[in-house]
């Protein structure tokens, strides 16, 4: 140690944050008990592959949440999920369930290092096929209903996605769930809602997974 043949970790966190840290410590081989070589490369991916593309669909959700309270005069207001028919609605959302289901098997079972390939793999879902693919339905250019039903799917979630991730990525997460949750019913919650680290982790529904269509 006294050589610092390794990167400061205290700089990391200043240029990755701590949440990347956390994240890629978890994809390593040091939860099986094995050893590690530490890269700064490592914790730069995590940012690039996971914390970014989240956070700027998280982004894409806000603007367009601001934007319809504009051109509405009314505030938007989730109440949980809603009865959309687009079949890319309930793509995603089938989806989102699966990997709930998969994170309660995995942590049940102590393998966390499964979750982070889970995580890249269903926000590279999110980005690059339901955002990208649902940018006009968000940005209201498709009708009102079908914005409004858009929003309130990528609302969801994206909620799911930090209660579940609170435990991996909590400073993240909290910065997510603080601005969120002005826009959340009431009734949404069952106890302390405070901080993102007060909710449950949530449970996935099987009735909205579709098997096939999540493989």
């Amino acid at each position: 140690k006294r050589l610092k043949s390794y990167p400061d970790p205290v700089e990391l966190m200043n240029k990755y944050g701590s949440d990347s840290i956390r994240l890629y410590l978890i994809d390593s081989p040091v939860v099986r008990a094995d050893t590690l070589k530490f890269k700064e490369e490592g914790v730069k991916g995590v940012l690039k592959d996971v914390l970014l593309p989240w956070f700027n669909a998280y982004r894409f959700l806000i603007q367009n949440i601001v934007r319809l309270e504009q051109e509405e005069g009314r505030k938007f207001v989730y109440e949980g999920d809603a009865l959309s028919e687009n079949v890319m609605d309930k793509w995603i959302l089938s989806y989102t369930h699966s990997l709930i289901e998969f994170v309660e098997v995995e942590m049940a079972a102590y393998r966390l290092y499964t979750v982070v390939p889970r995580l890249i793999q269903f926000i590279e879902n999110l980005t690059n096929w339901y955002v990208r693919l649902n940018r006009p339905r968000i940005r209201g250019e498709m009708g009102l209903e079908e914005c409004e039903a858009s929003v309130n799917t990528l609302f969801s979630v994206l909620l799911t996605m930090i209660r579940l991730m609170a435990p991996f990525t909590p400073f993240l997460t909290e910065t997510m769930y603080q601005n969120l949750k002005q826009a959340i019913h009431p009734k949404f919650f069952s106890g302390e809602d405070d901080s993102i680290h007060f909710l449950m982790l949530p449970k996935f529904n099987s009735g909205k997974i579709d098997r096939e269509g999540t493989k």
